[in-house]
């Protein structure tokens, strides 16, 4: 299964744009002390920053899954190359590897989905990689659900043959 979500990333790519730039110039306008909006200057100020912060918060808007072949590929990829509280990942894998992953929802409707690999690098026999699915529709979020389990189910079959 492929799937990706392009049209998210342009769509948030253009919102951050617009809202940075009602940001910067509602700054010079109060650096200035030009009356733009009247009283409510420092009110959008803060408002866009805040939107700015909530979106950086949901994370990568960008998300591709693939799971055709071998390998299972996750990534995840920024909007805009100046948001910098955001974190890009790619990762990909042997199906072979994925021992578990747990879909959660966080505050202020952030998901995350985090996956469990087996790996021989780290003392506790596993690793973790979390990828930000925030921005996935339910139908999305649930045709990945699908997919892991048929592949946890394979994975499991291999172990008891």
């Amino acid at each position: 299964m492929k799937f990706q979500n392009p049209k998210t990333k342009s769509k948030i790519a253009i919102i951050n744009i617009v809202i940075l730039i009602i940001f910067f110039t509602s700054f010079v306008f109060i650096y200035l002390n030009v009356p733009a909006f009247g009283r409510g200057d420092e009110f959008v100020l803060l408002m866009s920053l805040l939107v700015l912060v909530y979106l950086a918060y949901l994370g990568c808007p960008f998300f591709r899954y693939d799971s055709d072949g071998e390998t299972l590929i996750f990534q995840n990829e920024k909007s805009l190359p100046i948001a910098f509280m955001v974190k890009e990942s790619l990762s990909d894998f042997p199906k072979r590897k994925l021992i578990k992953f747990v879909i959660k929802n966080k505050p202020l409707f952030k998901k995350v989905l985090e996956i469990y690999i087996s790996s021989k690098r780290v003392s506790s026999g596993q690793s973790k990689v979390n990828f930000d699915i925030s921005y996935l529709d339910s139908r999305q979020i649930r045709d990945i659900r699908i997919s892991l389990n048929k592949v946890i189910n394979e994975n499991k079959k291999e172990i008891y043959q």
